[in-house]
């Protein structure tokens, strides 16, 4: 039977500098930014939004680019898919406002004619319960990465589980954080 190998005890293994060796176990980076104003979401701001991020998370081997987009769960219906050069995880909410979620929202100006002051005022962005929504599906949607090569059963799980204990159990670190203990 073929078993994923497990990790060696030494640490000096795992200190290989520049290997992308294991970026599959990277986590996925989702940016959220909550409270967003109604400028948040000019497309000039979000493109530039984007690219600073872009920017700070260059040489981190983290994902955060390509699995969670504004643009495609159509918050944005006029902007083209191509629109953001290097699409970055990145998600803005606006206030949770009560007001606003209300079940009239606000409608537009006295002075405006009678026929805009049956429309919906403009907020600039979907509601926050259509965004929460939006983003919730997203997220759910993600790919998994397996932990291992192989399908891992409880009785491999505690397998695997066990000789790791072994290995933590022999190292000198433990042997000499429990004579600190003493």
């Amino acid at each position: 039977m073929v078993k994923p190998s497990t990790p060696s005890p030494s640490h000096e293994s795992s200190s290989s500098a520049g290997s992308d060796e294991g970026t599959e176990y990277y986590p996925h980076l989702v940016f959220l930014q909550n409270k967003a104003r109604r400028e948040d979401f000019c497309p000039r701001k979000l493109r530039q939004m984007h690219l600073m991020i872009d920017q700070l998370m260059a040489h981190s081997h983290l994902r955060y680019k390509g699995t969670l987009s504004m643009l495609q769960c159509n918050i944005f219906p006029g902007l083209p898919p191509d629109f953001l050069d290097s699409e970055v995880n990145l998600f803005l909410v606006p206030f949770m406002d009560s007001d606003a979620e209300s079940e009239t929202p606000p409608r537009a100006g006295p002075g405006s004619s009678p026929l805009f002051s049956l429309l919906p005022g403009y907020r600039g962005h979907p509601s926050f319960q259509s965004l929460v929504s939006k983003l919730r599906s997203q997220v759910m949607s993600m790919a998994r990465p397996q932990l291992s090569h192989t399908i891992l059963t409880e009785k491999n799980w505690f397998h695997y589980a066990a000789r790791i204990w072994d290995g933590v159990k022999k190292s000198s670190a433990l042997a000499e954080y429990s004579r600190l203990l003493a």
